[in-house]
């Protein structure tokens, strides 16, 4: 039974070096692992086994949606260029033994996103799962599933054009009307290191999006940082609190400080990222919108 790992890149070229980076990553990890990429734009690398040129659709959520269907492997890790592996991770393999596919909750209930797409018929208790991470066992029950996915995503699209939005609120959709039994990862698996969460063990996987080619020694120390303790630990803007318990004759709880890391970019790339990020509001909200996104009052 064949597996491996995917990457899906197409309608921004600057993902090729996050890319990149981020196989260099999983290789270091796994280097038995082969990795096959689907994409719009030439890639060169020793880290892959198969580079396949696709033909992108209006969407790139759409065309990992689409793509993903085309996986050369019976049990599949699909991993977002935006993903650091920090160790080896062969137990997510073992889990479709008994599981059809598995992924993390999203970091938050649902996301910003969830609210475009309101379905009543599924209660507010089931989440979103991240699809940054996703295990795929092949079946035709799944099949199904990521079929569905897309169907979904592309109704969307024709109803809304030019709606931004993502593919976790199908993905929802589809998993809660689907057949395939789905393992829910803990954090450790999808760490999203750049906001906030708990953990408890060894950290496996980090998912942020910043350029790893510039900011690889912040994303290991991040790493060192977030591994420094083992035991139940929160993070939040990088800072690492554990409970200690103090006190000989009454104890008491406190939080400890593991440690901290920094904004994952030197000066200079931070005010680079902010000035894409308004580019990227003025241009879904217009001028007016986005002024009113800056000087909302909270």
């Amino acid at each position: 039974m064949s597996q491996g790992a995917i990457y899906i890149i197409t309608q921004d070229p600057r993902y090729v070096e996050m890319l990149l980076t981020s196989a260099a990553s999983l290789k270091r990890a796994m280097p038995q692992l082969p990795i096959t990429v689907f994409s719009q734009f030439p890639v060169e690398s020793p880290f892959f086994e198969k580079v396949v040129r696709v033909e992108p659709t209006q969407d790139g959520f759409f065309d990992k949606t689409r793509l993903m269907r085309e996986s050369p492997y019976d049990r599949t890790l699909f991993i977002d260029a935006d993903i650091y592996v920090a160790e080896p991770i062969p137990e997510l393999f073992s889990l479709l033994d008994h599981f059809d596919c598995a992924a993390t909750h999203e970091e938050y209930l649902n996301t910003d996103w969830h609210n475009r797409y309101p379905r009543p018929d599924i209660p507010e208790s089931f989440p979103e799962f991240n699809t940054g991470i996703l295990m795929l066992k092949r079946s035709e029950k799944v099949d199904r599933l990521l079929a569905e996915w897309g169907e979904l995503y592309h109704a969307f699209l024709e109803e809304k054009p030019g709606e931004k939005i993502n593919d976790q609120p199908f993905f929802r959709v589809a998993i809660y009307r689907s057949e395939v039994r789905v393992a829910t990862l803990t954090r450790e698996y999808n760490c999203k290191f750049r906001g906030q969460g708990y953990l408890k063990g060894r950290l496996k996987i980090l998912h942020g999006h910043v350029n790893f080619e510039l900011n690889v020694d912040h994303v290991k120390a991040a790493v060192e940082i977030l591994n420094k303790s083992e035991g139940p630990r929160v993070y939040i803007a990088g800072t690492v609190l554990e409970q200690r318990i103090v006190g000989r004759l009454v104890s008491q709880r406190k939080a400890h400080k593991v440690g901290k890391f920094s904004e994952l970019a030197k000066p200079a790339t931070v005010m680079m990222m902010r000035a894409r990020r308004l580019r990227d509001v003025v241009r879904e909200r217009g001028i007016a919108g986005t002024l009113a996104k800056v000087f909302a009052v909270k």
